[in-house]
């Protein structure tokens, strides 16, 4: 289908005059058809009417001989209109050449035939029907009236002894002058007519049905610019459940075009289609589908039959949506509310535990004074992890209660040199490869809150990597944010994990506070920024934070004061 309609469609009158390539169209092949046709039958015609009179007048016949000059005649002028047409002579201008000579040759074949005696009286008719179904109904009016006028003439001239037939050794009576001009008068001219009405009744046909498939045309043009307008997928299959068809908006969100679509089962996108019956349409469901570049998206669609206008089903409509930014909307949303409630039951807890904290830790290093031996070992554990508590609740108070953002231009390619320089000498990245990929990026960020979480994510990955393992940062400029990731080549996260790590107090290490993380998103959104996870079970984790680009000014300011 083409694109938007314009014109007379476009203000909603569709278009009733027949466009004119489609009338010469036409005309060329009445044209070639009639030419084709006049080649065989007239020589047939005339074959047999020569050889009935070389039958009655012997080998010697004048007339015999003067049929094969007229079918030699009529075959040349059909070749030259044939040429004509090849070379793309006015196609009005060779039908009328083509009547002109089928009314030279009617009444040629008729006075050499005897005139009022002719076998072929029938041919007269003809003329008509040739002008009619060459030059309309006017050409059949005026090919009756030049044919009976002709034939009249000669019969005029016949019936005066000037102008006598072949095979005519008298002239013609009056009686029968009257009569042939009666009859064919009456042949000729209800001939007109009937062709002049099954022309014009043609002609309304053909307007109608040139208006049904203008207005078709409209209609299907309007179908084409909805589908190519609309954000939803619409994708629909044949009986057997095959594609045939995927608008390109459905296209882009399944990361796939027609062509790699058409005949592939319905099932493998949207599994619910065994339960569309002609009646009934599937529930609204969701589903995951995986591009061929990987990307993971969350479709919402609901399937209906496609039925014809008896009922009968032709096949599925798919209309779907992609879902994955309004789900991540809808997490990031749940789980802030997660993170504001725990917060505030965080501190409140930590302030109930900090004092009695403060006063069992002092005890204890005053009842240690006086212990000695085994009573001193477990003295030392007591302590060690009351400390741990002590150290697990200022987590708690800076997490629930975090400083707000001071958003200034941080240069984070340099931030993440000094952050893997510090990290290096930790005890965990020992046995790591740390390596960086950065280009420029000046940022809008807490330099404090990014060092922190860019330690975090460094701690992370150091925990998950095996020995030997490579942590990569990389640091890039991309339009109006910079984005930030810290990947790995650890064990990666299990998918129904994923949704949980950003929540407060969840980890699966033993020694883990379950703060990191969700101290490492809450900043990142506080900064207005962003933060996603990509994961693959046994290949590793990315952690990729986006955040607004400080502008030029800033930049300039910021690496000044580098």
């Amino acid at each position: 289908m083409s694109g938007a309609p314009t014109g007379p469609v476009a203000e909603g009158r569709p278009p009733i005059d027949v466009p004119a390539r489609r009338v010469e169209d036409e005309l060329r092949k009445r044209l070639v058809w009639l030419t084709a046709s006049r080649i065989v039958v007239i020589t047939l015609v005339l074959t047999g009417g020569s050889y009935f009179l070389l039958q009655k007048e012997g080998l010697g016949s004048q007339r015999a001989a003067a049929l094969g000059v007229l079918v030699l005649g009529v075959n040349l002028l059909q070749l030259l209109i044939a040429l004509l047409l090849r070379a793309g002579y006015r196609l009005v201008r060779l039908a009328a050449v083509q009547v002109a000579g089928d009314w030279i040759f009617a009444l040629a074949l008729l006075f050499l035939t005897g005139l009022v005696d002719s076998l072929f009286a029938f041919v007269l008719p003809l003329v008509a029907v040739s002008g009619g179904a060459l030059l309309g109904e006017r050409g059949a009016w005026i090919t009756a009236l030049a044919a009976f006028g002709g034939y009249a003439l000669l019969v005029v001239l016949a019936h005066h002894g000037v102008l006598i037939p072949p095979g005519l050794e008298s002239a013609v009576r009056t009686t029968t002058v009257l009569r042939e001009l009666f009859i064919q008068g009456s042949a000729v001219f209800l001939t007109a007519g009937l062709v002049a009405y099954l022309g014009s009744q043609a002609r309304t046909a053909g307007e109608r049905a040139e208006e049904a498939e203008s207005v078709l045309l409209q209609l299907h043009a309007l179908q084409d610019a909805i589908l190519r307008s609309t954000t939803s997928g619409v994708l629909t299959t044949n009986r057997r459940g095959e594609i045939n068809y995927v608008n390109p908006a459905g296209e882009q969100i399944l990361g796939l075009g027609l062509d790699r679509l058409r005949g592939r089962s319905l099932h493998e996108i949207f599994p619910a289609d065994r339960g569309v019956t002609e009646t009934s349409r599937s529930p609204r469901e969701e589903t995951e589908w995986k591009t061929p570049h990987g990307r993971k998206r969350v479709l919402g669609f609901h399937l209906t039959p496609l039925l014809d206008p008896g009922g009968r089903r032709l096949g599925t409509l798919a209309v779907f949506q992609d879902l994955t930014e309004l789900k991540e909307l809808q997490e990031r949303a749940s789980r802030s509310e997660r993170l504001a409630l725990v917060g505030e039951l965080a501190a409140n807890l930590a302030h109930e535990l900090r004092n009695p904290m403060a006063s069992i830790y002092g005890a204890i290093e005053l009842l240690r004074q006086d212990a000695s031996g085994e009573q001193d070992a477990l003295f030392a554990i007591v302590l060690r992890e009351a400390e741990r508590l002590n150290r697990l609740v200022s987590e708690f108070l800076a997490f629930a209660s975090p400083q707000p953002p001071r958003p200034v231009p941080v240069d984070l390619c340099q931030l993440v040199r000094d952050t893997l320089e510090a990290f290096a000498l930790d005890p965990q990245a020992k046995e790591l490869r740390l390596e960086s990929e950065l280009s420029s990026g000046t940022a809008l960020a807490d330099e404090d809150q990014m060092s922190q979480v860019l330690w975090n994510l460094l701690l992370n990955a150091a925990q998950a990597s095996r020995p030997g393992g490579r942590v990569i940062v990389r640091c890039r400029e991309e339009g109006d944010r910079v984005v930030l990731s810290v990947e790995d080549e650890g064990c990666g996260i299990p998918g129904d994990l994923r949704e949980k790590i950003f929540d407060p107090f969840f980890t699966t290490k033993e020694t883990g506070s379950g703060l990191g993380l969700p101290m490492v998103h809450r900043v990142v959104e506080s900064l207005g920024g962003s933060i996603e996870l990509r994961s693959e079970v046994g290949e590793g984790t990315c952690f990729t934070i986006s955040l607004p680009r400080a502008s030029a000014e800033s930049a300039r300011r910021a690496v000044g004061k580098a």
